[in-house]
């Protein structure tokens, strides 16, 4: 009897590595998940870029669906019914099939268990998650970009998470943490705000912009501009809650980061402010742009919000 609970117990080991072989995803695999499925790689997001994604959504119905198709590859909606539901894909189109524009794609890594890691996406997915109709079990589809599955155990796993730069320990006020205060899930209430990473991302097109074609965005760009820029700018002397103050904040961070040289480094990120997408000039009419199409979206709804 032993002998045949061992070899039983054997070949169950082995029907589980086979089946675990053949579900793991592989990188280059577009892969659809609820979005309580994907576990964060960083502890904070920027508040307000999130409600400013819930303001516009909520002005316009167009805006969410051209997001929802966007994040999963799709090009913009195309027909969008006015019973189109986010959690019946089949109520709606897109223009394009999943994945066909995989650039705009979010991305995860696969890690021990088969656990999903969000490693682009942060923001866009909590934003959904935070969104009326959307919420935890909206299922999207993300980009595997690596397959760490094969780690013994959590520690190797977030240290090759760390070699390849993939994973943010940081917190809100920009403390390092470690990987186990990483909360489970996306959202507001589970994730810390981080300011600077709300103006980093509003200065976009005025001070900076994805990398020259030759290079790759790095992960948690913004959060690098964000590090460099905390030490230097005092928030307590905007009023981050009235529209003229958030916007001269914006400034602030935006006339700061055009300082650097190309070839100057961003802090201690180990990237230049070239490789991070620095311009040399400030863009003054993205800037206006920004003050008047978003940021009123970004104290209409956190005031109300509050």
């Amino acid at each position: 009897m032993r002998l045949q609970s061992g070899l039983l117990a054997l070949l169950l080991c082995v029907v589980t590595a086979q089946v675990q072989a053949f579900s793991t995803p592989k990188p280059g695999q577009v892969i659809d998940v609820a979005l309580e499925q994907l576990h964060p790689t960083q502890a904070v997001i920027g508040f307000d870029q999130i409600y400013y994604k819930l303001g516009l959504f909520a002005g316009s119905r167009s805006k969410l669906f051209d997001e929802y198709c966007e994040t999963n590859g799709q090009g913009k909606a195309d027909k969008v019914p006015k019973k189109a539901d986010l959690q019946k894909p089949d109520s709606f189109t897109c223009k394009d099939p999943v994945g066909t524009h995989p650039a705009d794609m979010k991305t995860v890594v696969v890690g021990p268990a088969g656990q999903l890691y969000l490693t682009d996406g942060h923001h866009t997915f909590s934003s959904f998650w935070e969104q009326p109709g959307a919420g935890p079990k909206l299922k999207m589809w993300v980009r595997v970009t690596d397959d760490f599955s094969d780690s013994p155990n959590l520690a190797i796993f977030w240290q090759r998470m760390e070699q390849g730069r993939k994973v943010w320990l940081k917190d809100g006020q920009g403390k390092t943490i470690a990987p186990t205060q990483i909360p489970a899930h996306l959202g507001f209430k589970d994730l810390q705000d981080d300011t600077f990473r709300s103006l980093v991302y509003f200065s976009r097109k005025a001070s900076y912009g994805k990398p020259n074609s030759d290079a790759v965005a790095p992960e948690f760009l913004e959060f690098y501009w964000g590090g460099w820029l905390r030490p230097q700018v005092d928030l307590t002397a905007f009023n981050l809650n009235k529209k003229g103050g958030y916007s001269d904040a914006i400034e602030a961070v935006a006339k700061l980061m055009v300082t650097l040289a190309p070839d100057a480094p961003v802090g201690d990120s180990g990237f230049t402010a070239l490789q991070l997408g620095g311009f040399t000039s400030l863009d003054r009419k993205e800037l206006e742009k920004t003050f008047e199409e978003k940021v009123p979206y970004v104290i209409d709804y956190r005031n109300g919000f509050r």
